[in-house]
């Protein structure tokens, strides 16, 4: 089955960290932005889903009543399952226990807060626009207003953190009794202002024992690692990001969405001028002068994919979608890894340890 994900590009204040697309939000722009979604969503054939995705930008600044004339538009134009997992990205500052029961009567099922940290040196450095409390408030909010599956996102390798604030932080996430932890380590982006330099980053090292202490306490506290940076309590894993993970299909909305046919990577120009332009007047519009083409979906990018889950890759699986196996080069370069402590190989099977998921860009590099 298909994911369908919808970009929302507004945002009260860019971080300085942040690169992905998102521009300000007034009344004009965003009801222009909902019409042309809608004929954009309009123009697409007719699939199965089982995952609905509102990501950003900040979803949350969405209306509920705009949430579920969406999600009414899905359904009517889709094959979008009973059980459908329905994720909508949350900014804390953004919502309200009140707020978040009607994103429940909206269809929403699944929220992801985007906390990236309970501390508050830390929060400033980072320019978020919610206090430590309020990310904790929030997700107290979340679960009173009938939420049972959320996720909290946190950042790692962030100015000033030392490994006793990264096992702080996961203590809290634990604490709040969260069903599912994304901790994503810092990149710095060119074009952010985090680009043109920031104090107080950890190095290498730091970094490394902030992601082990980070871990361990995600283990003792029942959440399972399934990916590099995302943690579950079991029967909790993203279906939706599974599908990125697996090389599988989703259709994507807006501008500067992405899509994959599991064959075909596209995306959308991340420009909601043009996005509304070509959208906008049209009862169903035209996607194809905005698609831009990304490449194909090959066996470099299912071993990437694949090594970043604790599932790691199945070798009979790449010899059956892609047509290959791997060279005499890569399997001598994974048995060096495993005898490192890097990786595990046995039968079909080869995944990164932890340790390999600390050092899997050097890894992978080399590997492809």
């Amino acid at each position: 089955m298909y994911g369908i994900y919808i970009h929302v590009p507004f945002c009260i204040r860019k971080c300085p960290y942040c690169d992905f697309y998102s521009v300000a939000s007034s009344e004009d722009l965003r009801r222009d932005y909902l019409l042309a979604l809608r004929n954009q969503i309009l123009s697409f054939d007719r699939v199965s889903a089982d995952t609905v995705y509102f990501g950003g930008g900040t979803p949350s600044l969405l209306t509920p009543q705009e949430i579920a004339g969406i999600m009414s538009l899905l359904r009517e134009r889709f094959d979008i399952d009973d059980g459908a997992e329905v994720t909508m990205e949350c900014n804390p500052a953004t919502a309200d226990a009140a707020k978040f029961r009607r994103f429940l009567d909206a269809g929403v099922n699944r929220l992801s807060l985007g906390c990236q940290s309970f501390q508050a040196q830390t929060l400033r450095s980072l320019g978020r626009l919610h206090s430590a409390e309020e990310a904790k408030e929030a997700v107290r909010d979340a679960r009173e207003a009938g939420f049972r599956n959320i996720s909290v996102d946190l950042m790692l390798g962030i100015p000033f953190e030392t490994p006793d604030v990264a096992e702080r932080d996961a203590l809290t996430a634990a604490e709040l009794d969260v069903q599912h932890v994304s901790a994503y380590l810092l990149r710095i982006c060119e074009g952010t202002p985090f680009a043109e330099g920031v104090p107080g980053i950890p190095d290498d090292d730091v970094q490394a024992e902030c992601y082990r202490r980070f871990c361990g306490v995600m283990d003792a506290s029942g959440y399972r690692q399934y990916e590099i940076s995302n943690f579950a309590v079991p029967g909790y894993e993203s279906r939706h990001n599974m599908k990125y993970w697996q090389c599988g299909q989703w259709l994507g909305f807006g501008p500067g969405a992405h899509m994959s046919d599991s064959v075909t990577r596209r995306s959308f120009a991340a420009d909601i001028r043009r996005f509304i332009d070509a959208f906008r007047d049209s009862p169903v519009g035209d996607p194809l002068p905005l698609m831009q083409y990304e490449g194909t979906v090959d066996a470099e990018e299912y071993i990437i994919t694949s090594l970043r889950t604790a599932s790691g890759l199945d070798t009979a699986e790449l010899s059956r979608r892609f047509g290959v196996s791997l060279s005499v080069d890569q399997i001598s370069l994974l048995e060096k890894c495993r005898d490192a402590g890097l990786a595990e190989l046995a039968d079909e099977h080869i995944r990164l340890t932890r340790d390999g998921f600390l050092v899997s860009n050097s890894i992978l590099s080399e590997l492809i």
